[in-house]
């Protein structure tokens, strides 16, 4: 019997990962260049989580402001008590 050169291997493979989908591309990291910062407006301190990230940001008083990743920034903008300020 003759040898394929791995011939039907390499087709199986290449069937499988046909089926199987495009491979997932991770959410890109956040840099110094994609710097997004919220502001507290409200009274005392809260922590909120990220609601993509599950990250907590504590907010230690009326006009703190903290770094917070670009992924969370949809959510972060939607509550009343934060204020997005870069």
């Amino acid at each position: 019997m003759s040898c394929c050169g791995k011939n039907r291997a390499l087709a199986q493979a290449a069937a499988y990962a046909a089926r199987k989908g495009p491979a997932r591309v991770p959410e890109p990291l956040a840099t110094a260049t994609s710097d997004v910062m919220f502001e507290y407006v409200g009274r005392g301190t809260a922590t909120v989580h990220g609601p993509t990230t599950g990250r907590a940001y504590r907010f230690g008083g009326n006009g703190h402001r903290l770094r917070v990743d670009p992924r969370d920034r949809p959510g972060l903008a939607a509550m009343a008590l934060l204020r997005q300020v870069r």
